[in-house]
């Protein structure tokens, strides 16, 4: 009688599903941002007098980035034809056009707040701003749009089909921006204030007719990037319109102050912005969500005839 063989011992914490180790890869980096701000915060606010929910939120950005390739590791990914990405030979010029697609309608919408007093013009100006807004822009466009088009939206691709999958991301990345922490100022910071700021971030949460308006908006934005991703199997289009639409909005914010009083005067044409002052809400920022879906379809209609020409 032969020998009985044992059946290979199961590593369970390499079988996790996909989506398991993106959620624990989430849960890693909120952890890792709350831990590791407060010692930073201490070693560079001597030279860098940032509040520290500031600290916190670009610890949390770095921590995210440096953490995808461990990820990608976990998730078996060694090339981006994984996600139903291909190399783009018009990256550049797919750049190029997302961030003027963004910046347009932007720039048009920014002039409508100027011109009816909904915005005011700041008398003083922090110098050098517009490049850490640049920088600020490109980076979390390259972050966000990496994860989300490029990770979650490949992923859920291949298990649900492109649209479907494709709304599921949007609602998602619609959430996220709401887990953010709120902005109370920290007088003394402790090793636990990371934990203190992110479980206060229902405090920062706004009232239900501004979530409802800025979550509308996010959602249409992720579609856009969805868009964008699906139809040029690349991330560049979409990197571009996410970092204009970001730069687009800091400078505004740069440049003004949102001045109206209630805030709610304008509604629902104009509201104030929420997520850390990074969503516009009311109907004309859909105005320019809209322009800017316009402005894409033309694109890729025209860069299509193009590749099919060339």
């Amino acid at each position: 009688m032969g020998r009985l063989t044992q059946p290979p011992r199961q590593h369970f914490l390499f079988e996790v599903p996909a989506l398991g180790k993106i959620l624990l890869y989430l849960v890693v980096v909120v952890l890792l941002g709350a831990i590791l701000s407060p010692p930073i915060y201490w070693m560079l606010h001597p030279a860098v007098d940032f509040p520290f929910y500031r600290y916190l939120s670009r610890v949390t950005q770095v921590t995210a980035f440096v953490l995808l390739a461990p990820l990608l590791f976990w998730l078996g990914i060694r090339s981006i034809r994984e996600f139903g990405l291909k190399p783009n030979p018009h990256a550049v010029r797919d750049v190029f056009a997302g961030v003027a697609l963004a910046l347009v309608p932007g720039a048009l919408l920014a002039g409508l707040y100027l011109i009816f007093d909904v915005y005011r013009a700041k008398d003083e100006f922090v110098r050098w701003l517009p490049l850490r807004i640049a920088m600020t822009a490109g980076f979390v466009a390259l972050v966000e749009e990496f994860l989300f088009r490029g990770v979650l939206l490949g992923l859920a691709t291949k298990a649900f089909g492109p649209w479907r999958a494709a709304t599921g991301v949007s609602l998602a990345f619609a959430a996220v921006h709401f887990l953010r922490p709120g902005k109370q100022e920290d007088s003394v910071v402790e090793w636990w204030s990371g934990f203190a700021q992110i479980i206060g971030f229902v405090d920062a949460m706004p009232p239900p007719w501004l979530f409802f308006s800025a979550f509308v908006s996010l959602l249409i934005a992720g579609l856009i990037l969805a868009a964008a991703t699906l139809w040029t199997r690349s991330l560049w289009l979409a990197i571009g319109l996410h970092a204009g639409w970001i730069f687009c909005q800091q400078t505004l914010q740069w440049l003004a102050k949102y001045r109206v009083k209630p805030p709610e005067a304008f509604w629902p044409w104009i509201g104030p912005n929420v997520v850390s002052g990074a969503v516009p809400t009311g109907l004309l920022p859909l105005g320019a969500l809209a322009l800017t879906s316009l402005g894409l379809w033309y694109y890729l209609r025209n860069a299509s005839a193009d590749s099919r020409g060339s």
